[in-house]
């Protein structure tokens, strides 16, 4: 499982492992290509294969046309299929109706088209300006359960919802269904992630020495063999304290454990790990 952390070109954000899957609230096209210019341009400087779907009325040559402006060799990248620009409602709706499966399919297929050309990953956005009333529920469900389908995977999604087409409950809806949400306010960017209230327990600070030391190097991407030789214990003692941590901090799976080190500022360099001995 690859935890690699990625640069997503956004100062609110600052980086993030692969397997993220951010929201984006926005008012106004300017703002839109404001946040998704700079997201693609750490992308395709990193060797990431980008895929950008655009929503109405923006077109794929206004979104062409704005990468060039900010981007050097911006051409170079367009001409190369470093990235590819598609129309959101084009994508999401094969004769009129959204399927999750079709949709799903398609992005393992553009896995497996980046890596086949030597990409380290795919970097995409999502949108909903095309969504209908009566396709929310549906699409709801869909975005319910990218944050674990996502496990493993390197790609990194930003979905964009424009606020003209979000109530107060759909706002609720969409953060509560990606691991962060980002909006400007008054000119400044803020970061809303989504939190189900936890017991004292599933804090840090409960995590025992040992625990701890097993958090560090999980978080640094050290599997249970390499975690079990490098503190000298058994390898389904290293389980046993994984399993316990991740209980006590509320995390499901490894990319939640990198997200949690790097919020916490507690993922180390090798050297702030004591070889102890069990």
């Amino acid at each position: 499982m690859t935890t690699q952390v990625r640069k997503t070109g956004l100062g609110a954000l600052g980086d993030m492992p692969w397997g993220t899957h951010c929201c984006h609230f926005y008012q106004t096209q300017k703002e839109l290509l404001e946040t998704l210019v700079p997201y693609f341009k750490a992308g395709l400087q990193n060797r990431e294969f980008c895929f950008w779907l655009v929503p109405e009325p923006l077109t794929e040559a206004k979104a062409q046309r704005a990468l060039r402006q900010h981007l050097p060799n911006g051409d170079r990248y367009l001409a190369d299929g470093s990235i590819e620009i598609v129309s959101s409602q084009k994508w999401y709706l094969h004769r009129g109706k959204f399927s999750r499966a079709r949709v799903a399919r398609i992005w393992n297929e553009k896995l497996e088209q980046a890596s086949t050309r030597g990409y380290t990953g795919v970097r995409s956005t999502g949108n909903a300006f095309w969504l209908h009333r009566r396709q929310w529920r549906r699409f709801d469900e869909y975005e319910r359960t990218r944050n674990d389908s996502l496990v493993g995977k390197s790609l990194i999604v930003l979905c964009s919802y424009p606020l003209v087409v979000c109530g107060a409950t759909e706002v609720l809806d969409v953060a509560r269904n990606h691991h962060f949400a980002i909006a400007k306010r008054a000119r400044k960017w803020e970061v809303v992630q989504w939190r189900t209230p936890s017991s004292s327990g599933e804090r840090y600070e409960a995590l025992t020495s040992r625990e701890r030391d097993v958090f560090h190097l999980a978080a640094e991407g050290h599997t249970n063999p390499e975690i079990s030789q490098r503190l000298s214990i058994g390898v389904r003692t290293v389980e046993g304290y994984r399993a316990n941590l991740m209980r006590k901090l509320g995390l499901r799976n490894q990319t939640d454990l990198v997200r949690y080190a790097l919020q916490g500022g507690t993922l180390p360099n090798e050297t702030w790990i004591r070889q102890r001995k069990h």
